[in-house]
Order: structure tokens, then C-alpha cells, then sequence
């Protein structure tokens, strides 16, 4: 669990972290009505807030110069902090079962017949799940909704428009690329104390579904280590009744379990 490309998964899915098809109006070539950037980030959290739940399955792709993986991911989400996620091989085989919630969190890897459980902060501190992790950006980032903090205008250096978008740019630290229908987030970038990009998120094809514009495929790029994981979702349901026990995982007996 703590080597190869499960690792790496995970810790380019944390990325969007530190750190959504309304095509029409994207491609509007009518100058972008004039907003300040807090009403553009209230906008953006408004229109995330309208999500309560998402469950979807996304092929996924994961390339870097050590090689390439396909498979399937499948995903739920209850908003504020639950997400349950399941890691599928070619010819669906389970490669890894994960649930976050309430502070907890448990993964099951049964490739290498393994589970691990605890706090999320163990969970972390031990390796397992890559930096500081905000839940519910986490869970964002996946589904196509990242959320800018607010406190980003504490530190915003410039704020202008692009052909069809709006851009807050904090410097040598971060840049984001906001889309007018939603508002959301189309692209967030992550730099070095050089200006030079460590990390992005990028979500393409955007759709709408009862009032929520998510992108149909998200890019999240890890640029030093030239890795990249690429989810095409196939399937998506917002805002839909979701089954008592959605996010539970079984764990067979005999699963060195191990507890943090």
C-alpha cells in the first residue's frame, strides 16, 4: 500500500488539496460581466453547496515514465465528509477499497490481503495518505468542484480576465482559472518559491445535472515526477437517495488489519 502506484494515486489525488457540458456560455465571446473576487469565490462555494451527494465511475488512467495503468474507479460522496472509493483493475479486479468520514478513515487493499484503520491524522502521519489533507476538498477535487478558501484574497496579488475566464493569480504560489456558468473552477495551479508549476488540476467538458456543472474528465498532474492521472467519468448521479451502509467496505477474515 505504501509503494508503487497506489502511493503515488493517492498522493497526486491530495494534490488537488493544497491547492467542472455548459458550453455555450463558455464559449461566449461577450466580455465577462465585471465581479469582484469575493463575490467570485462566494460564487463558486454557493454553487458547490449545492451538491449533497455524487456517485460516479470514471475509467481512470495513470501514466509516468516508469510506465502506464488503466482501470476503473468508482466513487460516492455525501457532502460534508464522507467519500467511499473503490480502485479497479483491468478485467475488474480490486486493487483497492477506501471510506473517509467523521475523522476516520479505512483502506483495504486486498492485492496485498492488508487493511489499515484509524484516525485520518494517523492515517497520514504514517504514510499511507500523503500530506495535510483537507476531507472535503479532497472530495471536491475527485468530482470536479474545487473550492478556493477564502482566505486566498488575503493573498491575492492580481485578478483579471482571459478570453472567457476569470484568473486569480497569488504570485509565485498559485494560480486558478475560473469559468463564468457555475461559477467553477476549470484549472489550478501550484508552484514553487521559483514560480515553477509543481502541481495542477484541470477539469474538461463540463455538464450540467439538476443545476451543478461538473466536468466530465479531470487531469491532475504531478509535474516534477512527470506523473499524471486522468478520470473519464462515464456514469454520474447527484443528488440522489444514497442506500443505508453505501460506504461500507467487508473486510474477510483473516486481513492482517492493522490499526492506527
Amino acid at each position: 500500500m505504501k509503494s508503487g502506484w497506489k502511493k503515488t494515486f493517492f498522493c497526486l489525488l491530495a494534490a488537488t488539496v493544497v491547492f467542472a457540458n455548459c458550453t455555450t456560455p463558455f464559449r461566449s465571446r461577450k466580455p465577462l460581466p465585471e465581479i469582484s473576487p469575493d463575490l467570485l469565490i462566494s460564487g463558486i462555494r454557493q454553487h458547490a453547496a449545492r451538491l449533497k451527494t455524487f456517485q460516479g465511475r470514471a475509467r481512470l488512467t495513470f501514466v509516468s515514465p516508469k510506465g502506464s495503468f488503466g482501470g476503473s474507479l468508482k466513487i460516492s460522496v455525501k457532502n460534508p465528509d464522507s467519500l467511499w472509493i473503490k480502485v479497479e483493475g483491468p478485467l475488474g479486479i480490486d486493487l483497492l477499497t477506501g471510506r473517509l468520514g467523521g475523522g476516520q478513515a479505512l483502506f483495504y487493499n486486498p492485492w496485498e490481503n492488508i487493511a489499515y484503520k484509524g484516525s485520518i491524522k494517523e492515517i497520514q502521519k504514517n504514510g499511507i495518505l500523503p500530506f495535510d489533507m483537507d476531507l472535503s476538498n479532497l472530495m471536491h477535487g475527485v468530482i470536479g468542484l474545487l473550492v478556493p478558501d477564502e482566505k486566498m484574497l488575503d493573498s491575492l496579488d492580481y485578478f483579471f480576465t482571459r478570453g472567457n475566464k476569470y484568473i486569480l493569480d497569488i504570485g509565485n504560489k498559485e494560480k486558478v482559472w475560473v469559468e463564468p456558468v457555475g461559477p467553477v473552477v476549470s484549472r489550478w495551479e501550484m508552484k514553487n518559491t521559483d514560480g515553477k508549476i509543481l502541481w495542477s488540476w484541470e477539469g474538461k467538458e463540463f455538464k450540467e445535472k439538476k443545476g451543478i456543472c461538473l466536468p466530465r474528465i479531470i487531469k491532475i498532474t504531478h509535474y516534477q515526477f512527470r506523473e499524471q492521472i486522468t478520470l473519464f467519468y462515464e456514469t454520474v448521479k447527484t443528488n440522489q437517495s444514497m442506500k443505508n451502509g453505501w460506504s461500507n467496505i467487508r473486510i474477510p477474515e483473516g486481513v492482517d488489519t492493522i490499526e492506527l
